[in-house]
Parts: structure tokens; sequence; C-alpha cells
């Protein structure tokens, strides 16, 4: 949240040896506060690269010196696709110097560095180190590994972790503040707010989601997508398993009798791999052809696209 992430940093600051040499260094003068004041902060600002906006002091990783108030980071790295588009969408896009292969939207996205894919195994410390970055935008679990390096060099960073539609709002209204574009972002989650509270979409088809096919794996009850094929009228077949992406057999996606199948994008298996399965033939989906594959950016990306998501989903759904 973004109270840990100022907490973090007023506490990183209080610990730092930038603190306590500081304090050493001035410790001889005396007489005038305002002078002793002065001479520490030009003391930070001439050996460790602090700067000053607004009567706030920061370090050159955006550390707070005296204020709950963080620097607006120049120089931003993002790890995942959706925190990429909600940067752009609350107007930070120019302040992000590198991203990953799969940040490809919005389109000038594609035209900034990338460090390589959005697991963490492809992809080094060091590549992102090489960008200089002032903020890095991780994901929890995948991007865990980066958390103790990165605070070992002092650059902030943001743990993205949204699994409904809530979450999403969070993260926007959150990356915003950070960001510097608070009042962009408020406006964005408003907007979204309205256009998701103004659909009034019914279907009543029952879906499977197929995330993967070696194990199956699919979306449980609380997943972002199980939330998008709610809204788009639908009703998921394993909404009754509390894990987000639980894996199932394959007699229970033939039990639960689908009336649309739903491949993303981004997978391997094709219209005709699905209906060619032995014992899938009886299943409602594959009897009346409503099996699609469907863009997998809009659709599993947790950002600012929910809306294009729900509407995409429930025009299949009413195919």
């Amino acid at each position: 949240s973004i109270n840990t992430y100022l907490a973090r940093q007023r506490q990183e600051y209080q610990n730092s040896e930038a603190y306590g040499r500081a304090e050493w260094e001035t410790s001889a003068i005396s007489g005038n506060p305002k002078q002793y004041e002065n001479q520490v902060k030009q003391y930070l600002e001439q050996t460790y690269g602090y700067k000053s906006q607004d009567d706030t002091w920061f370090d050159r990783y955006g550390n707070v010196v005296s204020e709950e108030k963080p620097i607006i980071p120049t120089r931003i790295v993002s790890l995942g696709a959706s925190a990429t588009e909600i940067l752009f969408a609350v107007g930070a896009g120019n302040q992000v110097v590198a991203r990953t292969d799969f940040c490809n939207f919005p389109p000038e996205a594609s035209e900034i560095p990338s460090i390589g894919g959005f697991d963490g195994k492809t992809f080094s410390l060091e590549s992102i180190i090489s960008y200089k970055p002032d903020f890095v935008v991780l994901f929890k679990v995948m991007h865990d590994h980066l958390i103790e390096p990165l605070e070992k060099y002092g650059i902030s960073y943001y743990v993205s972790d949204a699994n409904t539609i809530e979450d999403v709002l969070k993260e926007i209204t959150e990356i915003g503040k950070i960001t510097g574009h608070e009042e962009n972002a408020l406006a964005l989650v408003k907007e979204i707010q309205s256009s998701i509270e103004n659909l009034n979409l019914i279907s009543n088809k029952t879906v499977y989601w197929e995330v993967w096919n070696a194990p199956y794996m699919t979306i449980g009850a609380t997943s972002f997508i199980n939330e998008l094929i709610t809204k788009a009228g639908g009703k998921n077949i394993f909404a009754d398993l509390e894990q987000s992406y639980p894996s199932v057999n394959e007699e229970s996606i033939i039990a639960r009798n689908p009336e649309v199948i739903f491949i993303p994008s981004d997978s391997p298996v094709t219209v005709e791999d699905v209906k060619n399965r032995n014992g899938w033939q009886d299943i409602s989906a594959v009897k009346t052809g409503s099996i699609y594959k469907i863009n997998a950016d809009i659709t599993s990306r947790a950002g600012p696209r929910i809306k294009d998501a729900i509407l995409l989903i429930n025009e299949f759904l009413t195919k």
C-alpha cells in the first residue's frame, strides 16, 4: 500500500548511513538553528545528491528526509503489462524508462527499451539497475526475490497484487499518487466505476475458462477474470472453488457442461484442439460451436481496460 511505501522510505532514511553522517559532519555547527538546517541540507545535496521540492528534502533515490512526501520518480521500470498500462493511463508514460517484452499497450509503450520477459528468471537485477531507476513496479510472488536487493540499492518499489476490480482501482489511485498524477488517477477511477455501473449485461450462460491444459487449469472465485465474467453476465462453472487459478480434472469439466468455452489468445491450444478432445463432443459449447479464442491482453491484465474486457466477454456470450 502507499502508506507502507511512505513508511518504508522514512525508516530507510533514518537508518541510513547518509542520515548519521550528515548529523555527524554538521554537529560542530552552533548558533542560528536555520544555519544548522541549511548546512545539513547543503551537505546532503552535495554529498548524496539530495534535492529539494516545496521545502521537502529527498535523497537521490526518493527517500524522504523531513516530510511524508516522496519525490516524484522520473525513471520508472515496469515489470508487468498491467502496471505499464496503468502508468500510461494516469499520465506517467514519459517517466517509464524500461518495460518487459509483454508491455505492448498503449502502442507507444513498445518504443521503450525492454529488460526481458515477465518471469523474474528471464531478466537479471543488473538489467534493471542499468536503467538507473528511482522506482520499480513489481508483482507479488513473481518478483518477491527482487525486493531485498532493491532495498539494498535504495531503490523504491511498489508491489502489485490486484485480484479484483476494487484492487485494480486502488492500485491506479496509489500509482497515480506516487508518480505525481493523483488527479488524473482519481478521474480515471471515477470514469471506470461509472462505466461499469452503467453496464447491465445479461447472458446467464455457463463458462469454462481454460488457463492451461497440461494439467487443466481454470479460474476460481477469487480471480480477476471470474469477476469480469460475472460483470459480463456469465457464470463461471468453477466459481465454487476458492483458489484464483485451480487445477481441475477433465471429468469435472465435462460433467459441468459449460455453454461457452474461452481459450486465451496466447494459448497454443486451438478451437479444433478442443473440439477433438476425447469425451468433449457432448459438451454444450462443443455442440454449438461456442468455443472462442479471446484477446488475453485485454482480459487477463488487471489494469485500466476493465470495461473493454467485460464488453468483449459479453460479446461472445451473446452470440
